[in-house]
């Protein structure tokens, strides 16, 4: 098994990207943290090399929580104090939809899972505290994200006519729509895949993908 900075060298392997991380910058809506391994870490800012995944600008633990994703859903591992809906997480719970996790005193993030049709999450900030990293929210994804106009998208983005699947082909990232989109000016005829740097248009729609560090 590689390790994170074995991974981290790995750019490519024929031509897929083998990152864990992007950012999913949305025209009109904003940008959304998207992570496609099962474990994800949350704590404050760090001054070395090896920070959480998401660093929050707020007074917690250098790796103050991981949220794990596993076969019968996700977990909450507590390395700090940690709530989940008013409850002492004295180890480890499990997150289930609209659950409400404190960590430390002030920070309150809301743990979601939008669709019946994905086993993908995300993360609202309730608390004021935001990311190192600009974003207004995170995506735990599993094998597809929804971005679109229902509330059952991970990203919604009210003005858009078509929902646009993003989903995992091997090592890749792909995207597909009902509608009419495009890939860097081509237009996708049943589905295309997506490269770090990629620019995903519509008759009423653009995001962009970016490879996060």
């Amino acid at each position: 098994m590689f390790n994170a900075s074995r991974i981290k060298d790995l750019l490519t392997i024929n031509g897929a990207s083998t990152r864990d991380c992007y950012t999913l910058w949305i025209d009109g809506v904003g940008a959304y943290l998207l992570f496609l391994k099962d474990e994800v870490t949350i704590g404050g800012p760090a001054r070395d090399n090896s920070p959480a995944d998401v660093a929050l600008l707020a007074n917690l633990s250098r790796k103050h929580a991981t949220i794990v994703r596993g076969g019968e859903g996700y977990l909450i591992e507590a390395h700090a104090p940690v709530q989940v809906s008013g409850r002492t997480v004295d180890d480890r719970t499990n997150l289930t939809n609209n659950h409400e996790i404190q960590l430390g005193s002030n920070v309150v993030l809301r743990f979601q899972m939008p669709s019946a049709l994905s086993a993908s999450a995300r993360l609202d900030f309730v608390s004021d505290h935001r990311p190192t990293q600009s974003c207004d929210g995170i995506i735990l994804m599993e094998n597809t994200c929804l971005l679109g106009p229902g509330s059952d998208n991970h990203a919604q983005c009210h003005d858009w006519s078509e929902s646009v699947v993003l989903f995992r082909k091997g090592d890749e990232l792909w995207c597909k729509s009902r509608g009419d989109i495009f890939v860097d000016g081509t237009l996708v005829k049943e589905a295309a895949a997506l490269r770090p740097g990629a620019v995903v248009t519509g008759l009423d729609m653009r995001f962009r993908l970016e490879a996060t560090e």
